[in-house]
């Protein structure tokens, strides 16, 4: 059996397509190893913006092992040209033959240089999941594809149609992750409020009413949802359940209509859906992301965004300049001069810092509950409250008069803070 190595590259999707490879390789004898002690690299990649393709061919290049196989959107989108490009690459996996992963690393060691690569349908894999990452928290996948026709998005053809998981499945998940001592469940696809779409109905407020009675779970999280398929059973659910966090986190994308209908995103009236959700789910965090540059996008436009954000006050922004993704329709637009892009991306952070210290500086004093991820060598706990998505937000950090193992959640009375992180200290009862 082989030492294998893994590289993941990407979003949260990726990381757990590289554990459930994992759990297939634990499954039938290998092991994993560090990077430089690996016989078998796996890189699993990412192509979703130029910058993302450049990190994955720059870590295919830069890895040593002697076989090298690539999986993730990178592979699935060039196929055999990878093969031929790169000699240093054994073999070439599409996103929908993850299941096929324990075969890869058979024919490498045999010497063989292939590609397996189909038509990025997503396969469930019996074995179960084996967790990289050492903490209490992590994501959970209830869908793959997307039916969305964003035209600056390659993910359809990558990944394919929209493909929600069974309940009971995606259930059962959720008690091994309990069991396995995960106490935050980040749920996950490419639209999560779609879920279910696929069989011609919503189900997530019914997944999110399963979820919250399995043991072990005291967080469940809400990632990517879109604002046109936010419904009053959803944001029932969000505010009635139990271990539902109030914490939403919807891509917008821009604000302005002429660039949505560019992008093929929805036009809302998102500022009346921002008042709903605040006003019908108590203590609500809403987090987006805002792409700034995209073709066509004028100074009015851009002006539009800013006074968009100074009106919603959300509580976390990511703003990412436009990159061009070849094979979208918006790769074969006029583009904007970079230059121009990336001052726009430095303005709209800016100004979100000032709106996400504002907001940080009401919680002096009070008290929220965080879960523990970690110990800093001089003592400090690291964590997050309710507020804060795990590597997309910031942190909390805590002073505590008693010891703390990580994975409890614990109050915390906020005594500083900064446009990111949250200072303070456990609250011990006297």
């Amino acid at each position: 059996m082989a030492r294998v190595g893994i590289v993941s590259l990407g979003c949260p999707k990726n990381t757990i397509d590289s554990e459930s490879m994992l759990g297939i390789l634990f499954s039938n004898g290998h092991s994993l190893v560090e990077e430089s002690l690996a016989e078998v690299l796996l890189i699993n990649t990412c192509t979703f913006i130029e910058d993302a393709q450049k990190e994955s061919i720059k870590a295919i290049l830069g890895a040593s092992a002697p076989q090298i196989i690539v999986t993730g959107c990178l592979a699935q989108r060039h196929k055999e040209e990878l093969l031929e490009c790169m000699p240093e690459i054994s073999a070439v996996l599409g996103t929908g033959d993850l299941g096929r992963i324990h075969e890869a690393v058979e024919r490498v060691l045999n010497g063989e240089r292939f590609c397996l690569v189909g038509d990025g349908e997503f396969k469930e894999t019996k074995a179960p999941r084996v967790l990289a990452s050492v903490g209490p928290s992590t994501y959970l996948r209830i869908a793959e594809g997307c039916d969305r026709p964003c035209t600056f998005c390659i993910i359809p053809q990558l990944r394919g149609s929209y493909r929600s998981r069974g309940i009971d499945e995606i259930v059962g998940e959720a008690k091994f992750l309990g069991e396995s001592g995960i106490r935050e469940i980040n749920l996950v696809a490419q639209d999560t409020t779609l879920y279910g779409s696929d069989d011609k109905k919503l189900l997530l407020p019914e997944l999110l009413e399963r979820l919250n009675e399995v043991e072990g779970i005291e967080w469940i999280r809400l990632h990517y949802a879109y604002p046109n398929a936010v419904t009053q059973k959803l944001i029932e659910k969000m505010r009635d359940l139990s271990k539902v966090l109030p914490y939403l986190d919807i891509p917008l994308q821009h604000s302005h209509p002429e660039i949505l209908q560019a992008m093929k995103r929805p036009v809302e009236p998102i500022l009346e859906l921002i008042g709903r959700l605040r006003s019908e789910i108590p203590g609500l965090v809403l987090r987006s992301t805002f792409i700034v540059g995209f073709p066509g996008e004028e100074e009015r436009h851009f002006e539009h965004l800013a006074n968009f954000l100074t009106e919603a006050r959300l509580d976390h922004v990511g703003v990412f300049a436009f990159s061009p993704m070849t094979g979208t329709p918006a790769a074969k637009m006029k583009q904007l001069a970079k230059k121009t892009r990336n001052a726009r991306r430095k303005g709209l952070m800016e100004q979100q810092q000032k709106i996400s210290l504002s907001l940080h500086e009401k919680l002096i004093g009070q008290s929220l509950s965080m879960l523990v991820e970690g110990i800093e060598e001089s003592g400090r706990l690291v964590g997050r409250t309710y507020r804060e998505a795990p590597e997309i937000d910031g942190s909390v950090f805590a002073t505590s008069r008693i010891p703390v193992e990580p994975g409890r959640i614990l109050p915390i009375r906020i005594e500083r803070v900064a446009p990111y992180d949250l200072f303070g200290s456990i609250e011990v009862a006297e």
